[in-house]
């Protein structure tokens, strides 16, 4: 089989479970909170700090790169993937809670960070295209996990059994990490000093930084707090709550789905202001209405509008930078990780203080920023095509 044809199998296999492990903690959130006694503020808390330990793995991944290449470590990524999932299978402590989440984030986040680098170094015609692709079984991943989620949860104490279910899928991605090795790198000596600077320098590149960081705080705020949400305000039974993340996922999968063909002939920026306007709208709807029908289909229109903001931003990093590319995708990683945790910590925080409701709110307020950073990234890349 084509080396590129095999990496881009990988790496959705690896997007999918990927997707379906990071949805579980999400969807079976009210049943820990219960299970362990723990309120909306130390949920953040739970929520937030394994995004710390992905943001780690991207600045090794970005350091490591030039040195040991993508491919060796995105193996390491899904060992550590494997080991943090075996450890929330057995272990029944909130600290082996803690322990495992931030094992299996930190394999995550090295997956992510070395795909993102193996796509810009196998040199793909379309970047974008592949990327959402790849990205859309990471959607599939998020929209079964949370039916298995409502399976399993016939009690509070049954919060573990769906990771127990990726344990065995992460098992036959550990059956590729030989192939992984014999992928030939031409790593280089250019040490990340020599085009740090110029990064830096590039306002895309900020712009980008804001985008990515705003969109994973908004994406994980909304799919690890939406159960709590549709439980707490709109009055839902805690295992069809479960499923609501499900609904946005589904969202997301059919955007991407459809993003893999039409964002490099609409254009990146285009492609992504329409989506983040998709998004705002859905999102106000679905804080709006009371019928859980109406919130359920809100909610895939609003995951339809999340759907290619990740890749697309993505795409325009490695399509913008010239030099740098895997420095450059470690910080995006970076960046994306700030936002997750930031995002986890003041929902919690807000719907500790105020009730769910401020803290939802509070997402939306993130969406709209999204849109004013499209819109500046929009009129950046014309100016500069024109210039």
């Amino acid at each position: 089989m084509e080396t590129k044809k095999a990496f881009s199998i990988i790496s959705s296999y690896g997007f999918f479970l990927f997707g379906f492990t990071s949805i579980i903690l999400g969807s079976a959130l009210p049943a820990i909170e219960r299970s362990f006694g723990i309120d909306h503020q130390i949920a953040g808390i739970l929520l937030s700090l394994p995004t710390l330990a992905f943001m780690s793995s991207a600045l090794v991944v970005s350091a490591l790169t030039n040195r040991l290449g993508p491919f060796k470590l995105l193996a390491v990524g899904i060992f550590s993937f494997t080991g943090g999932l075996t450890v929330l299978s057995i272990g029944r402590s909130f600290g082996l809670l803690l322990i495992g989440s931030m094992a299996v984030s930190f394999g995550t986040g090295a997956m992510e960070t070395s795909i993102g680098i193996g796509v810009s170094g196998m040199n793909y015609r379309k970047p974008g295209g592949a990327l959402n692709l790849m990205h859309s079984l990471f959607a599939v991943g998020s929209i079964i996990a949370p039916f298995l989620v409502a399976a399993f949860l016939v009690d509070y104490n049954s919060w573990w059994k769906p990771f127990l279910v990726g344990l065995f899928g992460a098992v036959l991605l550990v059956a590729f990490v030989p192939f992984l090795f014999r992928i030939p790198f031409a790593g280089t000596s250019e040490k990340a000093a020599h085009f740090k600077n110029e990064v830096f320098s590039q306002k895309i590149f900020w712009l980008i930084m804001a985008g990515v960081l705003l969109y994973v705080g908004y994406e994980i705020g909304f799919t690890s707090w939406l159960s709590s949400f549709v439980f707490e305000t709109k009055g839902i039974d805690m295992r069809y709550a479960s499923i609501f993340p499900a609904l946005l996922w589904a969202g997301i999968f059919i955007g991407r789905l459809l993003a893999g063909f039409f964002v490099d002939r609409l254009g990146y920026e285009l492609s992504l202001l329409l989506m983040v306007i998709i998004a705002f709208v859905s999102f106000g709807a679905a804080l709006l209405l009371q019928s859980a029908i109406a919130i359920g289909a809100a909610v895939v229109f609003a995951g339809f509008g999340f759907s290619g903001t990740f890749p697309t931003l993505q795409a325009i990093l490695i399509s913008s930078m010239k030099n740098g590319i895997g420095f450059a995708i470690g910080m995006f990683t970076v960046a994306a990780s700030i936002g997750g945790a930031t995002a986890n910590f003041f929902v919690g925080f807000l719907g500790h203080q105020f009730g769910m409701m401020a803290g939802v709110i509070f997402i939306m307020f993130l969406i709209f920023l999204e849109i004013v950073v499209a819109l500046l990234i929009m009129r950046l890349r014309v100016v500069r095509r024109s210039a």
